[in-house]
C-alpha cells in the first residue's frame, strides 16, 4: 500500500529496482541494482493509472543513471507503451539503457488498484468533472456520462452532481445543457436504483439534504 497526497499524484511515479540476491546478508546490502522499472501514476490525458496488470519494461544499465528519474522518465514504462510508439530515435538520454525490443526482453508484472474518490480512470468522467476548463466539450461530456461504467460514477457521486448542477446554473442561457443535465440526473438516479448500487442511496440522500445548494436548479 502506498499513500500519496492528492496534489502529489500528477508528478509521482513508482520505481522498482532489481538486485542480485546473495547467500550472505552483508553482500546483499552492497549489491548494486542491475535494472529498473517504473510506472507513472497519471496518464497524459489526466486520468489515473488503470486498475489491473501492467507489464513493465526492465531497463538495465548504469547504477547511477537509475537513481536519476530524468534519465528514464522520457522512456516508455510498459511493453504496451513501447509497442505503441517507436523507441526514441537519435541520442538515447540513458547512456547504458538501450530501450529496444532486443535489450528489454525481461519484463516485470505488477497489479494495481487505485483507491480514491478524487482521481478518476475514465477520461469522459474527468472531462465532466473539469468542465470549466473544457467548456466547449460540455455537451459531449454530458452525453458520454451515460456510457461511463456505473461503479466509476458512484465513487464520484457528490462531485458529479455538483458538476451537473453548476452547469445548469452557470450555463443557464443555453437550453441544450438543461435537457442534457436533466437526462444525466435521471440516469444517475436510475443507476442508484440498481440493486448493485443500492448502498449508495444513503450518499444520494445525504447530498440532497446536506449539500445540494443549487438555488437556480431547485
Amino acid at each position: 500500500q502506498v499513500a500519496i497526497a492528492i496534489e502529489e499524484v500528477s508528478r509521482c511515479h513508482l520505481r522498482f529496482t532489481f538486485r542480485h540476491r546473495s547467500s550472505q546478508e552483508s553482500r546483499d546490502r552492497s549489491e548494486k541494482a542491475f535494472g529498473v522499472s517504473f510506472v507513472k501514476l497519471m496518464n497524459a490525458d489526466g486520468t489515473t493509472l488503470q486498475d489491473g496488470k501492467h507489464n513493465l519494461i526492465i531497463y538495465k544499465g548504469d547504477n547511477k543513471k537509475m537513481e536519476d528519474a530524468k534519465s528514464y522518465l522520457t522512456l516508455p514504462c510498459t511493453k504496451t507503451e513501447m509497442e505503441e510508439k517507436e523507441a526514441p530515435s537519435g541520442k538515447n538520454p540513458l547512456a547504458n539503457f538501450t530501450p529496444t525490443r532486443d535489450s528489454t526482453k525481461d519484463s516485470f508484472q505488477i497489479a494495481t488498484v487505485i483507491c480514491s474518490t478524487k482521481l478518476t480512470q475514465n477520461v469522459d468522467l474527468l472531462g465532466l468533472l473539469n468542465w470549466r476548463s473544457n467548456s466547449h466539450n460540455i455537451a459531449h461530456n454530458l452525453r458520454k456520462l451515460m456510457e461511463v461504467e456505473g461503479g466509476e460514477i458512484v465513487k464520484f457521486l457528490p462531485d458529479t452532481l455538483d458538476a451537473l448542477f453548476n452547469i445548469m446554473m452557470e450555463m443557464s442561457e443555453n437550453e441544450t445543457y438543461d435537457f442534457l443535465v436533466f437526462d444525466a440526473l435521471v440516469f444517475i438516479i436510475s443507476l442508484i436504483g440498481d440493486i448493485k448500487f443500492q448502498h449508495f442511496n444513503a450518499v444520494l440522500e445525504t447530498y440532497i439534504y446536506k449539500h445540494f445548494s443549487a438555488t437556480l436548479a431547485y
